[in-house]
């Protein structure tokens, strides 16, 4: 875990699905079914499986990065415009000012 602007950044293994975990039943499900395959969920998305394997089909390399918006339980009913204006946008745009900074100095 690392600090950036008074948030914590985690690595770890993202499951990425094509629909939203709004329930805490179902995300419970979710992590057992992967431990059981080996693997420990750190968090789950819906894009980011998508956009790799559209990568991987065109050789263009991939990485994602991830505010998470909500615990994927049954509080995740958050409201969304809301998160984005306090605080995916401006993690987003330190983020970005950041590598562009690393950039200019290459």
């Amino acid at each position: 875990m690392h600090g950036f602007g008074g948030a914590c950044v985690h690595q770890g293994l993202i499951a990425s699905g094509d629909r939203f975990v709004s329930g805490a039943g179902e995300s419970k499900l979710l992590r057992e079914l992967m431990a059981s395959a080996g693997h420990a969920v750190l968090a789950v998305e819906m894009e980011g499986a998508a956009v790799a394997q559209v990568c991987m089909d065109y050789g263009v390399p991939f990485a994602v990065m991830r505010t998470i918006s909500d615990r994927a339980d049954d509080s995740a009913h958050v409201d969304f415009p809301a998160f984005v204006d306090a605080v995916a946008s401006r993690y987003a745009r330190a983020i970005i000012e950041r590598f562009l900074g690393l950039l200019s100095k290459i």
